[in-house]
Order: structure tokens, then sequence, then C-alpha cells
């Protein structure tokens, strides 16, 4: 009776053959995973703001525009409205010098009095498609480091290729991603601006 099995060196090619697609697929993996986990941490960390305005609004009946500066906006409003941690005094990298705080969850905010032009950007998701209201006023800047202190540490310029850190605009009651690539990450939009 004969036995049919498979030689060594077939077994061989078979593994380098299984090898060579794993190295070609794992990278793009890995990429794709990372991209969804920063898109992910950014709207967690949106939502997590915007429910703090919401609610001091409703609780103390006061908005973001009710305060003059980063600082008091972190002490009057976020530090009692979220769970802030103690012990971050640096931003991770130098794109901001305000007033900074982080959550439990371990993202990184910094908020610095800023003036943009959020509502009037040509190509911008709440003025070009207006499906997110636009205030008047400009208010301040908000850093937003989604993985903390871990790397890349570098500010998200491509929607393809996004990094940890967005920026976004505090308005009175509500937090709007800045400028189209934030915007296309936050919003899903794979549209090229």
């Amino acid at each position: 009776m004969k036995k049919f099995a498979f030689t060594l060196s077939e077994v061989l090619i078979a593994l380098v053959i299984i090898g060579v697609i794993a190295a070609m697929t794992v990278p793009s993996l890995l990429v794709s995973t990372s991209n969804s986990e920063f898109s992910s941490s950014l709207k967690k960390a949106i939502s997590g703001v915007n429910q703090a305005l919401m609610l001091n609004v409703a609780l103390d009946n006061t908005s973001a525009h009710d305060y003059s500066s980063a600082d008091e906006l972190v002490s009057e409003i976020f530090e009692k409205r979220m769970v802030v941690m103690d012990g971050v005094t640096s931003f991770t990298t130098d794109d901001c010098d305000g007033k900074i705080f982080t959550t439990q969850d371990g993202i990184i905010f910094c908020i610095t009095n800023y003036t943009s032009e959020n509502s009037t950007e040509k190509g911008s998701v709440c003025d070009f498609y207006n499906t997110t209201p636009c205030v008047k006023e400009d208010g301040p800047n908000l850093w937003i480091d989604v993985n903390g202190a871990r790397n890349p540490n570098k500010l998200t310029t491509s929607s393809k290729l996004p990094k940890d850190i967005y920026q976004a605009q505090i308005y009175a009651q509500r937090v709007i991603p800045y400028g189209n690539v934030t915007q296309q990450i936050f919003y899903n939009d794979e549209r090229n601006w």
C-alpha cells in the first residue's frame, strides 16, 4: 500500500509563499488599524468635549463664550464636567502653548485663545456643505492628541495617513473639527478637496 505525502521541499515552498503574502499584507493591515484607532479616538474626544459644553449650559446656564481665557474654560467647564487627570504639564508637540489637560482615557487637550477662519474657509464642511452649524464669532483653538504621549505625536496633514494630533474650534456650545483634513477624518468624507 502506497502512502502519499508532501516532500520537504514542497512544504518549504508553500511556507515561503505564505510568508511573502503575509509580509505584503500585514503592514497595510497595521496602517489601516492605526488609522481607524486615530479616527475613533478623535470622535470620542470631540464627543466628550461637546458633552461637557452642553452639560455646562444645562446646569450653569453658561457657554464657552462666557469665559475670556483658556484657563477659565478649563477650570470652569472641563475640570468640572470631565474626568481630568493631574500631572500633564506639556503638550506632546510645540503646536500649542495654552492650557493643557488630560482625561482619564489618556487623551491630551490643549486650549489656546486663537482666531480662525473656520466658518468661511473654502471647502469647510460647516460652510460649504452646511451640515454643521457655524457661528460668527471664532472661539478658542483646541488641539487634541488622541493617544497621549505615545508616538508619533505629529499633526495630521493628510486624511489618507492620519497622525495623532488634530485641531478643533470651540464655539459657544459645541466643538467643530478645524480644517479640511480633520473634517474629512471626523465625517468619514473621502472626497478630494
